[in-house]
C-alpha cells in the first residue's frame, strides 16, 4: 500500500474569502485548523473546512456577527508635525554640521520644547544620515533631473585625491533651467575613479549619467584645466566623449584662470630675477609662524603711520589662483615699513635671512620689477575674477580675455604697429625700443637714478616678461578662439542693431543642420522689429526670446533662442568644480575620514539644492511625499561599510558608525 502523509494547516487557507473570518490554526496540532466562532478544532483538510462551514453549529454562530452594524469612522488625516521636525534638523545638519552632533541636538530639542508635538522626534546619527542618503538626497537629485530636461548642457570635469587618498571625479553641470530662467552652474556627482586616465574618466562619468539618466547627446560642451588626459587630441576625454555622443562639435573649453595662472608663472621663471619671487615668499614666511615678529612689525608700523595697523603680508600659493597680485600690492603699499623692520630685526635678532631680506628691500631695482609686474598683474587678476564667477555675461568674456592680451602687448610694442597681436609669428620685430613702463615705475626711476646700464638691463627684463607673457598667453587660447569670438553677436546690443554681422558661421559651429540654420538667419533679420522687455542682461534677453509667443501660441524665435541658450550654457572656467572640491574637504575632514562617497554625495546634493532653490535649512518647505517617506525610515543597528584607512588620524567606533553607509528598514 502506498504510504499516507498527513495534511498540515497551510497559512493561506486564511487569505481565502470563505475562511478568512473565523479560520485560524489550532495551538497544539498542526494538523488541526481552529474555528474562532465555534470554539472547536477541524481536521486540517480543505474539504473539511467546507463541510464545516454548512454544519448548523457555525451558521449559528455566524448568525449574530452578520447582524452587527459596522461603525464607519471618520478618515484620520495623519499629522507630520514630527517628521517635518526630524526633516528640518537633518536639513540643517546635511548644511551646518557633522551628524555626530544630532545626538545631542535632538535630545536637548525634546527637552526643551517638550510641551510641542514636534517633542515626540526620534532622532540620531544613524537614522539621520539615512533620511539624508534615502530621502532628502534624492528629493533634491530629482529635482535637478526634472529641471534640465531635455535641454542641452556642459559639464565641467576635473579629478581630485580626498582625505582618504581616494581618487574622485568631480562633475558640475551648467544648463538653462526654464522654471528660473537662468544659466544655472550646480554640482552634479562625485565618482571614484580607478586612476586619472581618459578611459577612467569617462567611464566614471557613462557611470554617473546612467545613474542620473541624462541623456550624454545632449552634452555640448566640456570644461576641463589642460592636463594632457583631458585635452588630448587623440586619446583625451573630449576626443572619447566625442565618439561617445556622436557630436563632432562637441566644445573643449580649457580653463582660462588655469591658463592665467601658468602664464603669469612661467613669463616670471623665464625673464624676471628670481631673488624677486624670493622675497615675496620670504617675507611671508618671516611673519607667518612668529606673533612677536609681527606684534613687533605692527608697532613699528603704526609709529610710521599715525596709529594705522598693517594688513597682513599674503601668501604666494601656487594651488591659488594669481595668488602673487595682493601678495606684491601689499609688499609695494608697505615696502619702506618693510625696509625699516628688516634694518632693524638684522642687528638685534643677528639673522642671515633678515640680512638677506634687509638687502633685497635696500635695492630700489627690486622695487622698481614690483612696480612694473603690479598693474599687468591687476589687469589678469581682473579678467581672472571676470572668468571665474557666475554671473558675468558670458558672451562678453572672450573679449575680455582677447583685450587682455592686446593691452599687454601694447606695452611694448610700437603704436604705429599694424599687426594682429593674436596672430602674428613676429612680434619681436614691432618692439619699440623705449616704451613706458608706467606710472608708478617711471616716477621711482627717476627718484632712484639708476646707473644707464642697470637702467638698460632692468628696462630689457621688463619687456622679455611681457613679450613672453603674450606668448603663453596666446598658446593658451582656445583653438577655436576666432568662432567664439563671436559669441559677442549674442548680447544684446549687437542682436538689436539694425546692421549685424552674419550668424550662418557660430550656428555651423555648434552643429545646426541647413534647414534649421536657414531658420535662424531669418530669425536673427527679424528679432529686432519685437518690442522686448529685458534689455539689460543678456541671459534675461534670451530667456525672454526663448519664452515668446506669437498670437497663434507659437514661437517665432525657437531656433534662434535655441542655439543662443545652448551657447550661453558653455563653460568659461573650472572654478564651480574647484568650489566643488573645498564644499568636499569642508564635509569630509581628518576627523571624518571614514564618510562613504554616497554620504558625501548626499549632504553636497542637498547644499548645492538649498542653493539653487535660494533657501536656507530654516527656509525650506519639504513636500509631503518626502516627509511620508521619513515616517518609514528606522533605527538600524547593521553593521556599517567601512574603508580601511592606513596611517591616518584615528577615527572612534561611533564615528565610523555616522558616517560610513547603513542599510534602512522600510514600514508597509
Amino acid at each position: 500500500m502506498p504510504p499516507k502523509y498527513e495534511q498540515h494547516y497551510r497559512e493561506e487557507w486564511e487569505k481565502m474569502s470563505e475562511f478568512k473570518q473565523w479560520l485560524t490554526r489550532a495551538k497544539e496540532d498542526s494538523t488541526k485548523a481552529y474555528c474562532k466562532y465555534c470554539k472547536c478544532d477541524i481536521i486540517a483538510k480543505i474539504s473539511c473546512l467546507k463541510q464545516h462551514i454548512v454544519t448548523s453549529k457555525h451558521a449559528k454562530h455566524v448568525a449574530p456577527k452578520k447582524s452587527q452594524k459596522k461603525i464607519d469612522f471618520p478618515k484620520v488625516h495623519i499629522q507630520l508635525v514630527t517628521q517635518k521636525a526630524e526633516c528640518s534638523l537633518a536639513l540643517f545638519i546635511s548644511e551646518h554640521a557633522s551628524t555626530l552632533t544630532v545626538d545631542h541636538l535632538s535630545e536637548m530639542c525634546k527637552k526643551t520644547f517638550s510641551d510641542s508635538r514636534s517633542a515626540d522626534i526620534k532622532l540620531h546619527r544613524t537614522k539621520c544620515t539615512n533620511i539624508i542618503k534615502f530621502a532628502l538626497a534624492p528629493h533634491f537629485i530629482s529635482q535637478l533631473v526634472a529641471d534640465i530636461g531635455h535641454n542641452k548642457f556642459s559639464i565641467l570635469v576635473d579629478e581630485s585625491t580626498d582625505i582618504s587618498v581616494t581618487k574622485i571625479l568631480g562633475t558640475s553641470i551648467r544648463y538653462y533651467d526654464s522654471s528660473h530662467k537662468n544659466i544655472i552652474t550646480t554640482f552634479l556627482g562625485l565618482v571614484e575613479i580607478e586612476n586619472g586616465t581618459a578611459d577612467a574618466i569617462v567611464n566614471g562619468l557613462k557611470t554617473l549619467f546612467a545613474e542620473l539618466k541624462l541623456n550624454m547627446k545632449n552634452l555640448i560642451g566640456i570644461g576641463t584645466d589642460n592636463a594632457s588626459s583631458m585635452t588630448g587630441v587623440n586619446n583625451g576625454v573630449h576626443s572619447l566623449l566625442k565618439t561617445e555622443t556622436g557630436n563632432e562639435n562637441l566644445v573643449l573649453v580649457r580653463c582660462l584662470c588655469h591658463s592665467l595662472q601658468l602664464a603669469i608663472t612661467h613669463a616670471s621663471e623665464k625673464s624676471l630675477p628670481r631673488n624677486i619671487e624670493f622675497l615675496i615668499r620670504e617675507t611671508y614666511n618671516w611673519f607667518s609662524h612668529s606673533s612677536n615678529r609681527q606684534l613687533f612689525y605692527k608697532e613699528l608700523y603704526k609709529t610710521i603711520n599715525c596709529g594705522k595697523e598693517p594688513l597682513k603680508i599674503t601668501q604666494v600659493c601656487s594651488t591659488r589662483w594669481l595668488s602673487i597680485e595682493p601678495a606684491v600690492r601689499r609688499v609695494i603699499d608697505q615696502w619702506l615699513e618693510l625696509k625699516s623692520h628688516f634694518e632693524i630685526v638684522k642687528q638685534k635678532e643677528n639673522c642671515y635671512m633678515a640680512e638677506m631680506l634687509y638687502s633685497m628691500y635696500n635695492d630700489p631695482v627690486n622695487h622698481l620689477y614690483l612696480l612694473y609686474l603690479l598693474p599687468i598683474l591687476d589687469e589678469v587678476q581682473r579678467v581672472n575674477k571676470n572668468f571665474e564667477s557666475n554671473d558675468r555675461d558670458p558672451t562678453k568674456l572672450l573679449n575680455d580675455l582677447v583685450e587682455l592680451v592686446e593691452s599687454v602687448a601694447r606695452r611694448i610694442i610700437l603704436p604705429t604697429a599694424q599687426i594682429d597681436v593674436l596672430t602674428a609669428t613676429n612680434l619681436e620685430s614691432y618692439l619699440d625700443p623705449s616704451p613706458y613702463m608706467g606710472y608708478g615705475f617711471e616716477l621711482k626711476l627717476t627718484e632712484y637714478e639708476l646707473l644707464p646700464e642697470a637702467e638698460r638691463n632692468l628696462r630689457h627684463r621688463c619687456k622679455q616678461f611681457t613679450l613672453k607673457l603674450i606668448q603663453e598667453m596666446r598658446s593658451r587660447l582656445p583653438t577655436n578662439i576666432t568662432i567664439l569670438r563671436t559669441m559677442s553677436m549674442l548680447s544684446v546690443q549687437e542682436t538689436l542693431k539694425a546692421i549685424k554681422p552674419p550668424i550662418i558661421k557660430l550656428a555651423q559651429e555648434f552643429g545646426c543642420q541647413a534647414n534649421e540654420i536657414e531658420r535662424i538667419v531669418v530669425q536673427w533679420m527679424n528679432i529686432r522689429h519685437t518690442d522686448w522687455e529685458n534689455k539689460c542682461s543678456t541671459v534675461e534677453f534670451w530667456s525672454e526670446v526663448y519664452g515668446y509667443k506669437d498670437s497663434a501660441d507659437n514661437n517665432p524665435f525657437s531656433e534662434l533662442a535655441s542655439l543662443a541658450i545652448s551657447i550661453l550654457s558653455l563653460p568659461h572656467s573650472n572654478a564651480e568644480i574647484e568650489r566643488v572640491f573645498s564644499q568636499m574637504n569642508i564635509v569630509k575632514t581628518k576627523l571624518r575620514n571614514r564618510m562613504s562617497l554616497h554620504t558625501l554625495n548626499s549632504i553636497l546634493h542637498i547644499r548645492y539644492g538649498l542653493k539653487r532653490s535660494g533657501k536656507c535649512c530654516h527656509s525650506y518647505n519639504v513636500p509631503e511625499n518626502v516627509l511620508k517617506q521619513i515616517r518609514g525610515i528606522k533605527e538600524s543597528l547593521v553593521m556599517p561599510m567601512t574603508i580601511a584607512i592606513e596611517d591616518g588620524p584615528s577615527t572612534s567606533q561611533a564615528q565610523a558608525h555616522d558616517e560610513a553607509d547603513y542599510l534602512i528598514y522600510i514600514d508597509d
